[in-house]
């Protein structure tokens, strides 16, 4: 009996140590097949995120649209791409709706125009004419696609350019007493680069801006709006947007 059971025993233990070789066997099979597909998935893996990041690099087209007006609801190109920040709707229609019947019939410089939506919107509720001023060429070309589409060559003037050179000549002793428009909606960060050059457009827009003119000014809310040209500027914030208006001197040439 004794015999007997030792060789049940070995016989299990035999079977048992079959059976763990094989699973073992199995396992490192499986193994096997897994380390010979994962380089292919881990490369489709890579490929797949490096086109990820690829697609995400394009810009993306945003529509933009003049809100109101004579052309409200008309496209305004736009390329997408990072060196423009086109303002907001809902913060462009405020400050329309701030400036009111000041536009119409006005002339209206818009020197950093980006995508010229601020000239464009102006010329939709009624200002007479508008310049734009752009330094960046591509961003140029889709301006004057705009003003094509719209229509509009006999009122716009697109200059290319550096507008701190050029805003004596923009912004010098006006030729009559149509009222300006003067936007000043720059890359935020000239205004703590170019403090000293930004006031400069803003002394010149308050020196010669004839009766009834209106200078607007676009910075982050984070900025410390007591550097900028002293006056009586009425300021609205608007998350981290904050708008200043101010109206030059009633009489041209002194700030009154």
């Amino acid at each position: 009996m004794a015999g007997e059971n030792w060789t049940s025993g070995v016989d299990t233990y035999l079977k048992w140590n079959r059976f763990e070789g094989k699973r073992r066997s199995d396992k490192n099979s499986e193994l096997d097949i897994l380390s010979q597909m994962s380089p292919s998935r881990s490369r489709k893996t890579r490929r797949n995120a490096s086109d990820s990041r690829g697609k995400s690099s394009k810009p993306k087209p945003v529509k933009l649209r003049i809100i109101g007006g004579t052309m409200g609801g008309r496209i305004i190109q736009y390329h997408g791409a990072d060196f423009t920040r086109p303002m907001k709707d809902n913060i462009r229609e405020n400050l329309f709706n701030i400036l009111g019947q000041a536009v119409r019939n006005s002339h209206c410089f818009d020197m950093f125009a980006g995508t010229g939506a601020l000239a464009l919107e102006s010329l939709s509720r009624g200002a007479a004419s508008a310049v734009l001023v752009e330094q960046n060429r591509r961003a140029t070309e889709y301006i004057q696609k705009t003003v094509d589409s719209l229509d509009l060559q006999t009122q716009v003037r697109l200059v290319i350019g550096d507008s701190f050179r050029l805003a004596a000549q923009l912004l010098g002793p006006p030729q009559d007493e149509t009222p300006w428009i003067v936007f000043l909606s720059p890359p935020y960060i000239l205004w703590e680069e170019k403090l000293d050059e930004m006031n400069q457009l803003i002394q010149l827009a308050m020196l010669n801006g004839p009766p009834g003119s209106v200078l607007v000014v676009e910075t982050e809310k984070s900025f410390d709006k007591d550097k900028l040209y002293q006056g009586n500027w009425d300021w609205r914030e608007y998350g981290g947007t904050r708008l200043g208006f101010i109206e030059p001197g009633s009489i041209c040439g002194m700030n009154l």
